[in-house]
């Protein structure tokens, strides 16, 4: 017997694109909106007597799964998201003891894994769970969000191919031992000199934790090509999409006491960035935490004049964009300090 409680989402990495597997990687979500778009087309040949579109003129055009499901930061279970967002460049290595940092960097060749992804949804009633099975889908970006005095959140965004609906449910499991991160574990560094992560060591920044940023949020949109619904697809994407140019962006929320992003803003100042979730209440081995940290060597602000509130508070909307300033390897990177032996 299920309640609306027991929905499920799993996921699985394909060998091959449009291959459905098995799933046996599960997330507790939050939300999710992945979903199964059909096209269908209407003849529009005329003729005698038709006062009305004929429904056997109508036909199915065009087919495609997309959609998303947003989690909250943990202790356990991102490796492989992260990876499938950035491209399968992800890295494990033991620290110490049962400690592992896992290193991602965005990919720099097509195509992204593509993976089956199938959502239990239950009924009202307390029937069986309904699996929907979606296969070849490709992870074009991800979205985190950094809520004051909340947990912070990964929203992973997905385009694929196929829905198959009589797939058997799979059996749903889940890391033991997981922790939640929150806005108490965050800090957020901006400006200093960046110093990026390695396999064993987390990134950092020679500038001090801002204390007057309120919350944050980022962007990171792989540029996938929204093509490839080509003559044998049956209507349905053959290829993977396609990686185009990158777009990453964020805003940040800032209590007005200082001039210093303002003027960075105003003189177009290379600016790095570290945001770092880690929980220090609970350790894995010896002095490793549970972490999560992204590191960007240089972005720009898209600032505004901070604005008097009224007598309240003045806060600042500061927008970013980050950019390759082709003296780090690369532009972006997501360390995670986890309990997980491999990724």
């Amino acid at each position: 017997m299920t309640t609306q409680l027991d929905a499920q989402i799993g996921y699985k990495k394909e060998s091959a694109f449009g291959t459905p597997v098995t799933v046996d990687s599960f997330v507790e979500f939050i939300a999710e909106d992945l979903d199964y778009a059909i096209t269908f087309a209407q003849g529009a040949g005329m003729r005698v007597g038709q006062r009305i579109d004929y429904s056997d003129r109508r036909v199915k055009v065009k087919e495609e799964a997309s959609g998303s499901f947003t989690v909250e930061v943990q202790s356990k279970g991102h490796g492989k998201l992260i990876e499938a967002a950035l491209g399968g460049t992800g890295t494990s290595t033991l620290i110490a003891g049962s400690s592992y940092q896992q290193l991602f960097t965005p990919t720099t060749t097509d195509y992204l894994d593509s993976y089956t992804i199938q959502k239990g949804v239950p009924p009202l009633g307390g029937a069986s769970t309904f699996p929907m099975t979606l296969d070849g889908m490709v992870c074009s970006g991800f979205e985190i969000a950094g809520i004051n005095a909340g947990i912070p959140t990964l929203k992973f965004n997905w385009m694929g191919r196929n829905l198959a609906t009589a797939t058997s449910l799979a059996t749903a499991s889940y890391p033991a031992s997981v922790t939640e991160m929150s806005f108490i574990h965050g800090s957020l560094t901006v400006g200093g000199t960046i110093t990026v992560p390695t396999t064993t060591a987390l990134g950092s920044s020679s500038g001090s934790a801002s204390a007057n940023i309120r919350d944050f949020s980022l962007t990171y949109d792989n540029g996938l090509d929204s093509n490839g619904f080509n003559f044998g697809g049956l209507g349905k994407r053959s290829r993977k999409p396609a990686l185009g140019k990158r777009k990453i962006t964020g805003s940040l929320t800032v209590e007005y006491d200082s001039n210093t992003l303002r003027d960075a803003w105003i003189a177009g100042t290379d600016l790095g960035l570290v945001i770092t979730f880690q929980n220090t209440a609970t350790a894995i081995s010896g002095a490793n935490y549970p972490t999560f940290q992204i590191t960007i060597p240089v972005l720009r602000l898209d600032g505004e004049l901070p604005k008097v509130n009224g007598g309240d508070v003045v806060t600042q909307t500061v927008p970013f964009t980050v950019l390759d300033g082709r003296s780090a390897t690369h532009p972006f990177y997501v360390a995670i300090v986890t309990a997980e032996t491999a990724i």
